[in-house]
This record gives structure tokens, C-alpha cells and sequence, in this order.
């Protein structure tokens, strides 16, 4: 789950930085090509933290599964 800090936290300051330049430079990101590499990146990030939020939620469940501490649930039907 590390990992989701790590590359969210990235994300976090890309969005800032790509702010304070817009901010700072009316012409940010200055072309076409700029506008789709920004794009490029910040959906490679996103998908990034969405892949590790994922495969850490799910190698979270395996360890608690292999450790005895996940519970089986059982769904109980009204008579």
C-alpha cells in the first residue's frame, strides 16, 4: 500500500507544479505537443496510483487471509 502514497504523492505535486506554471506562464504549456504531453503524463500518473491502490488493496487481503484474520462472512436469509 506504500506504493499509493508514494505515486498519489507525485500526482499531488505534478498538479502543483503544473498550477504555479500556469499561473506564472499565460502560454503554459506553450503548443499542442505541450498540451498532450501534459495530458500524457498526468494520465500515466493517474493510472499509476489506481493500479497501486488496487494491487496493494489486494495483496492486503491475501496477507490477512493467509494470517487467519479474515473472517468468511455469510449472507442470512429472513424466514
Amino acid at each position: 500500500m506504500e506504493a499509493y502514497y508514494v505515486i498519489g504523492g507525485c500526482l499531488a505535486a505534478c498538479a502543483l507544479l503544473v498550477s504555479l506554471l500556469g499561473v506564472v506562464r499565460p502560454n503554459f504549456p506553450g503548443s499542442r505537443g505541450g498540451e498532450i504531453a501534459v495530458g500524457m503524463v498526468f494520465a500515466t500518473l493517474v493510472l499509476a496510483t489506481i493500479s497501486a491502490a488496487v494491487l496493494g488493496a489486494i495483496a492486503e487481503e491475501n496477507e490477512e487471509h493467509e494470517e487467519g484474520g479474515h473472517s468468511e462472512a455469510a449472507l442470512v436469509l429472513p424466514r
